[in-house]
């Protein structure tokens, strides 16, 4: 499985209330930084109360989800990726998307 499938994939378990976490986080580049973000990202999103999240708690998440929006953004500019990862990338800013909405929506 490539990065980017395992990124999308790690996307939907968390949309699923399912405790995802990247394994590529362990690489020693920009998406290994990517993974480590995800993974923060990840761990803050199940450390929510009952009652769902703060304020501050969805403005953190918003910015860590901006960061990986932003670095997932760059890797599609800067690097000519093959179709398959090209395809899960675009599903990944969909997914992304929709939980920056539901962040949003409190």
């Amino acid at each position: 499985m490539n990065w980017a499938t395992e990124l999308r994939d790690a996307f939907r378990q968390l949309e699923a209330e399912q405790p995802p976490r990247v394994q590529f986080a362990e690489r020693a580049d920009t998406i290994g930084e990517l993974g480590q973000e995800f993974n923060t990202l990840a761990q803050d999103w199940r450390q929510r109360g009952p009652d769902g999240l703060t304020r501050q708690q969805a403005h953190r998440l918003r910015n860590r989800l901006a960061g990986i929006l932003a670095a997932l953004q760059v890797l599609r500019t800067n690097r000519e990726l093959p179709a398959e990862e090209e395809a899960a990338l675009g599903q990944i800013l969909d997914l992304a998307k929709q939980l920056d909405v539901r962040l949003r929506a409190g």
